[in-house]
Order: structure tokens, then sequence, then C-alpha cells
């Protein structure tokens, strides 16, 4: 049994590695070492995603599919959910959710019966419909939000934070790698990159 840790962050601007440590803890907790990492900056409302299909490609029947929480595998409408699901399955794929702990027999029992399993999918099933009522709620609220601020004339679209960009500045200034500047400002290589170009053209 390999164990595949799967980290996702919806844009370029989130640490999709923000996870990492989290789930390296995790394993251990159960005396497991983290086989590899898959990691992508994808929305979890597409269904295909290269780093999701290389990790189910690359698994063998009896691995297990890591993640931190259930909205990091999908956000998916229910039918497209499914299809995912039926995937990993017919890969002989078990997902571990590690902040769900009925998901954790597969390191607790030495053989998981017909209940457990059921119990299982139940939760996976539950887990992925509240991440999609989730994301729609916040989707919904977002696009009200807007609409009354368009109404009231104070929509402005999404502000630059020029703070962020003058101390990446400074920092590339003083020759500082992407790493480093990301380690002590706590942005993304793409945030960085596009300071780069933004400056560059100048």
């Amino acid at each position: 049994m390999l164990i595949r840790a799967y980290l996702r962050a919806s844009t370029t601007e989130q640490d999709a590695l923000r996870a990492k440590e989290e789930l390296k803890a995790f394993g251990d907790k159960f005396n497991h070492r983290i086989a590899s990492y898959y990691i992508e900056n994808q929305s979890g409302t597409k269904l295909e995603r290269p780093e999701l299909n290389k990790l189910i490609e690359d698994s063998e029947p009896d691995d297990v599919l890591l993640i931190e929480k259930m909205d990091r595998l999908t956000r998916l409408p229910w039918g497209e959910w499914k299809t995912l699901k039926a995937r990993i399955m017919a890969k002989g794929l078990v997902i571990v959710v590690a902040d769900q702990p009925m998901t954790h027999a597969v390191f607790i029992l030495e053989e998981q019966n017909s209940i457990t399993l059921a119990l299982t999918e139940f939760m996976l099933d539950l887990g992925a419909a509240m991440a999609r009522d989730d994301y729609e709620t916040r989707h919904k609220r977002q696009a009200q939000g807007i609409e009354k601020a368009k109404a009231e004339g104070k929509y402005c679209g999404r502000r630059v934070n020029e703070v962020l960009r003058q101390d990446i500045r400074d920092q590339l200034m003083l020759g500082r790698s992407y790493s480093a500047i990301q380690d002590k400002l706590g942005c993304s290589r793409a945030t960085i990159a596009r300071v780069v170009k933004i400056f560059s053209d100048d």
C-alpha cells in the first residue's frame, strides 16, 4: 500500500503546499510514509485536472489517495463527482480524508467489512455534496454582493495590492530568490512573476 497525497488550491494566488506538513504528520500518526505528493493549482469544479489524473494513473489497487479535506478533491456537481469517484474506485484506490475519521479505517482495521465500506462511501458522498453546496453558496453571495455594490455605485472590481507589489519589487532588487520572497511575504510564485513582468515592461 502506497499513500499518494493530493494537494490542491483553486488559483495561483493560493498556496497548494499549505497542507503538506499536516498530511505528513497525519501519515506519521499511523506509521505510514507518504510516497508521493501531487500538487496543483486548479479549481475543484474541474473534472479534468492534470495532477489528479496522474495520481490515478500511477496508482495500484489498495493504494491510498490522501487529502486534507473533501473539498480539496471535489467541488464538482453531483453527476461529475460520481464520474470521478468511479474512476478512482476502478483503480482500486482508497480515499482517506484527514479530517474525516470514518475514512481512516484502512489504517486501523486489518480488513474492512461491508458496513465500514458503506459508511465510508456515505461520508465521502456527503462531504462531496457539502463541498459543492459551499461553493455554490459562496459564489451566489459574492454575486449578490457585487450586484449590490454596483447598484450603490461602490463596485470598483478587484483591487491590486500595490503594497505587496512594491515589497516584491524591493526584494527582487535586493537579489532575493523567488523561494525566499515567498517565505518572507507569503505570496505565490505566479504573483512574483507578474510583478517581474510589470516592472520589466515599464
